[in-house]
């Protein structure tokens, strides 16, 4: 009991952390591409700290799975554990590596190259954008059941 509470609590810990810190990130990019290199270099500590707290998050959704002999008859959690993989791609296949090239047209102090910047910070956006959707779905799934649908 003790040990599925504290992965309960270690679970919505880490999975509040990663929103967190996303909640910003749309707005450091555009700040970032303005020209604004440590915001750019600070912007990539964020998304590591991001992935990190994602795949904790992962691990103690998965770990509560195998604790609590998973969910047998309840679909919503095996479609929970889809979507943050999901939302795993996009942390590392697309937010991290757009992040790392508006870090790399930032860089730059061409004019063409700020262009490039603000097209990068848009993707970010929209990538943060897609994060948030998939997260909200999934706090949705976490209660389904209690929300007596």
């Amino acid at each position: 009991m003790i040990l599925h509470t504290t992965l309960i609590f270690l679970h919505i810990l880490t999975a509040s952390a990663w929103f967190g810190m996303s909640m910003r990130l749309g707005s450091q990019a555009k700040l970032a591409a303005t020209g604004q290199s440590a915001v750019a270099v600070d912007g990539i500590r964020t998304i590591s700290l991001m992935g990190m707290m994602l795949i904790a998050t992962f691990v103690f959704s998965m770990t509560l799975l195998f604790v609590g002999d998973g969910y047998p008859g309840q679909p919503q959690y095996h479609i929970a554990s889809t979507l943050i993989v999901l939302l795993l791609g996009v942390q590392f296949v697309f937010l991290r590596p757009a992040w790392n090239r508006l870090r790399d047209s930032v860089s730059h102090t061409e004019e063409s190259n700020q262009t490039e910047a603000l097209r990068h910070a848009r993707s970010i956006t929209i990538y943060t954008g897609l994060g948030h959707l998939l997260w909200v779905i999934l706090l949705m799934l976490m209660f389904w059941n209690r929300l007596g649908i």
